[in-house]
């Protein structure tokens, strides 16, 4: 989704932070916009949480109408990975002495201080245009304002996973229920504050019997009709404004429930209630809306898999990430990839093709890590592009002939293992007959989206005649170089003379010399 709560990035040792009201150079266009202002005789920001994407540029605006000065400084998360919430750039200003009027209450040059907004007067505003940090993590902002740190901090979460829910907080409730109960009537064992902004019960104490209580503020990017869906085992609702939207409850298996509101541009609460009563525990909560296809807000596997959730696998930084195991739509002997570029795959060892693609989070390996779990386990981001059963290399009589049904296992291909290079990226090897192939799919880093591009090298005894490749299926229209296929995915192919045929896009391979090379792109359509 290209909403405001996009990326926001900087290298910790940047640029540093520009105040002005009209964009410097390089930042004419914004990936994210946030306004955060202090609450009058309260010492508070009125947004304690948000989270922002890598690499992205950003406005803040910090406003004070409260009656005395205050900062917004940005601290780098510290040996604590945030822990201390600033706390180490307090200590540097209390140290100060009586230099700490001159120097407006903030030491400078401290290597904790990514960005400052400087004091701020009552009734006053300053806008800082920065680029957020490129690595992820837990970022604190603080006033440094002698006193004001105990009330007056914050946490950026710098990930990947940035969504436009902020505000974040839970209450935890211990209690055996068959419905929600009214938790207004109920004394929480603990609350907390979710950085992430992603809904996640993974701060509960106990396995079964317990409930909780989400809130936090979720940002319409335009007018229009929006669907939230929960996805829950047991019971959850969801609100907005405090209008119930979802109603997910009662005691039952895993199940997903949507509901549909209008809503006006601009932020909104958002309120979900859940509770666990035995056995499995499992909450999934989503949105979509207009100009957006549905985009997860919850921590984990995504709605309509099965199995616990909150072990999401990752790629070391400029890496990939394999796993091997029964991955849903790809079949027992699944192949999954999950690229440092927030892109990724499921290889089928069965039929050799390419399972599916998507965006944003691997997989949560939570089924198979505990005990061994069984089943298939989804993709755990959004986006999820899926391409069709049975082989992806087929011989064919002609063009137009019926493409060869599916099987559970290809008898016509041999799986040959795959190949790492230095970034720990696969290429699969396996042979039809006398034809080696190797599948090379990378990922394309782009600040918009990233996308993928795979290469296909086969070689082989003569030059094999009526061999034909299937890189897609469904509703498929030619769109200015590339093919838009079921208006979420195109494909451009370099390499061999793609055509729509019976509703497939296929490649004759044109051997040459004995070989022969396919190049395509994958790019999610806006």
């Amino acid at each position: 989704m290209k909403a405001r709560l996009l990326p926001l990035a900087a290298l910790l040792s940047a640029i540093a932070p520009l105040k002005a009201q009209n964009p410097p150079k390089g930042f004419e266009k914004i990936d994210q916009e946030i306004v955060i202002s202090t609450l009058q005789a309260a010492m508070k920001y009125d947004v304690r949480s948000f989270s922002v994407k890598p690499n992205a540029t950003v406005k803040l605006t910090f406003r004070n109408p409260d009656d005395l000065p205050h900062n917004l400084i940005i601290c780098t998360p510290g040996k604590s990975k945030g822990g201390d919430k600033g706390k180490e750039v307090i200590d540097a200003v209390l140290k100060l002495g009586e230099k700490g009027v001159e120097q407006n209450w903030e030491p400078k040059g401290h290597p904790r201080i990514l960005h400052s907004s400087g004091m701020v007067q009552p009734k006053k505003e300053t806008v800082i245009w920065f680029k957020a940090p490129k690595k992820e993590g837990n970022y604190p902002y603080i006033c440094t304002f002698p006193g004001h740190f105990e009330l007056m901090n914050g946490m950026m979460v710098v990930s990947k996973r940035a969504n436009p829910v902020t505000n974040l907080t839970y209450k935890f409730y211990h209690g055996s229920w068959t419905a929600l109960p009214d938790f207004s009537k109920l004394d929480p064992k603990k609350s907390g504050t979710l950085a992430s902004g992603l809904f996640d019960i993974s701060p509960t104490d106990r396995s079964d019997g317990f409930g909780f209580v989400f809130t936090g503020e979720i940002e319409c990017p335009k007018d229009g009709v929006y669907t939230f869906e929960t996805g829950s085992d047991d019971g959850s609702r969801l609100y907005i404004d405090g209008k119930l939207v979802v109603n997910n409850d009662g005691v039952h298996p895993y199940r997903a429930a949507q509901g549909k509101i209008k809503l006006k541009a601009g932020k909104r609460q958002i309120e979900v209630h859940y509770f666990e009563g035995g056995g499995e525990e499992r909450l999934y909560v989503g949105w979509a809306g207009p100009g957006f296809k549905k985009q997860s807000l919850s921590k984990g596997a995504q709605a309509g898999g099965g199995g616990p959730s909150g072990m999401l696998i990752t790629a070391a930084e400029g890496e990939a990430a394999i796993y091997r195991n029964f991955i849903a739509e790809a079949g027992p002997r699944a192949i999954g990839v999950g690229y440092d570029e927030a892109v990724n795959l499921t290889f089928d060892a069965n039929n050799m093709r390419l399972a599916q693609i998507w965006q944003g989070d691997f997989i949560d390996g939570a089924r198979h890590w505990s005990g061994r779990g069984q089943g298939f386990q989804p993709p755990a981001g959004e986006a999820i592009i899926k391409f069709p059963n049975g082989v992806a290399f087929a011989t064919l009589d002609s063009a137009t002939s019926a493409w060869p049904k599916a099987e559970p296992r290809s008898q016509e291909l041999r799986f040959r293992g795959y190949q790492l290079d230095e970034r720990q990226r696969p290429t699969f090897r396996y042979d039809r007959g006398d034809v080696s192939i190797a599948d090379t799919p990378v990922p394309v880093a782009r600040e918009e989206s990233s996308y993928l591009k795979r290469t296909l090298k086969l070689s082989g005894k003569g030059s094999p005649r009526n061999l034909y490749f299937r890189a897609a299926s469904g509703n498929i229209t030619a769109a200015g170089k590339g093919f838009l296929v079921n208006d979420e995915l195109i494909i451009t192919v370099s390499g061999g003379k793609a055509a729509i045929q019976n509703g497939e896009l296929r490649i004759p391979i044109e051997f040459k010399n004995g070989a022969a090379r396919l190049e395509l792109a994958y790019q999610w359509a806006e």
